[in-house]
This record gives structure tokens, C-alpha cells and sequence, in this order.
């Protein structure tokens, strides 16, 4: 079974498929209209090129919260729109989705997140993941995507805690 993951944006929206755990293409669309309606439609459309080109039936897709946009409604709104038609899309031919937070979707990668962890660090943490996982180099969409993949279909890779070493003064460190 062909599976699709998604890393929506209006404007770069990465995207993977693997058959089960292996990985099989990737890509990265775009749309550089003024205009976020017309960038929706493109999206919708190139994403539906995808589900048909491939014959998805399973679908994991990065949810949008407000606290990755940090509460800012401008970004927010187009986003669930994107994601409603995206849904709306995937029904139309008989594919089942599942949302994942990003959170979640790094921690079943083995990325640690949370307290004190900024999300422009993160990014290269997952194209990393990537690196490792299939040697290959991606933009930070498709590495969002094939993450979010991985998620999907692996089991979570535990996050090992870093090891504190302490000095015989007693000095503590990673």
C-alpha cells in the first residue's frame, strides 16, 4: 500500500511516499501567487497529481496548531483551510488520513522537542534524520515529510537522555 505524508503550506508543501516502511519519491510544491486562495487550489491540485500518480490509500499529514504560528490567525487560517481541502481531496478518492502534531511526529523519530528547544534548530535535526535514515540530502519540507512518514510507519525511536558525566570535583557536564 502506497502511503503519502505531508508537510502542508500555502506556499512549499513537501510530501513522500513509501510503500509501507521504504521510502520510493519525494518532492517539494510550490505556488507563488499574491493570492492564498489561488495557492490553495494549486496545492489541492498538485497534491491530488500525487495521490493519483502513486494510488494512496493512507495518508499522515503534519496538523497545524496555533502555537506553531504562534497564534498568528493570518498564517492559521490558510493553513486549516489547506487542510480541509486536502482532506476533502483525499475523500473524494477513498484515502484515510491521520494527523500528527509535529511534536509527536519528532518524537517517533527519535528528535527531541520541548522546553528551551527553538524550532529553527529543529529543522536541521530532521534533515539530518534524513541523512541517516536514507542517505540523502532534502530542503527542510521534504525532510518534514519524510519524517512525518517515517512516523507513520515505523515504531518511535526511543530518545536516549544525554549522559552526565561528573568530574571527581564533582563538576557536571553532557
Amino acid at each position: 500500500m502506497n502511503i503519502l505524508s505531508l508537510d502542508l503550506s500555502t506556499k512549499s508543501t513537501g510530501w513522500a511516499i513509501s510503500t509501507d516502511s521504504n521510502l520510493i519519491a519525494h518532492g517539494t510544491i510550490t505556488a507563488g501567487s499574491s493570492n492564498v486562495f489561488n495557492r490553495i487550489d494549486k496545492m489541492k491540485e498538485e497534491v491530488e497529481k500525487v495521490v493519483v500518480q502513486y494510488q494512496v490509500r493512507d495518508c499522515a499529514i503534519e496538523d497545524v496548531i496555533p502555537e506553531d504560528v504562534r497564534f498568528n490567525n493570518n498564517v492559521f487560517k490558510p493553513l486549516m483551510y489547506l487542510q480541509g481541502d486536502i482532506c476533502n481531496m483525499l475523500d473524494k478518492h477513498s484515502v484515510k488520513w491521520t494527523f500528527y502534531v509535529a511534536s509527536e511526529w519528532r518524537k517517533k523519530c527519535g528528535i527531541k522537542t520541548g522546553r528551551g528547544i527553538k524550532r529553527d534548530s529543529l529543522k536541521p535535526q530532521d534533515k539530518m534524520f534524513v541523512k541517516k535514515m536514507y542517505g540523502i540530502d532534502v530542503n527542510d519540507d521534504e525532510a518534514d515529510a519524510i519524517c512525518i512518514n517515517y512516523a507513520h510507519t515505523h515504531e518511535p525511536i526511543p530518545v536516549s537522555e544525554p549522559e552526565i558525566i561528573v568530574t571527581e570535583d564533582g563538576f557536571e557536564f553532557e
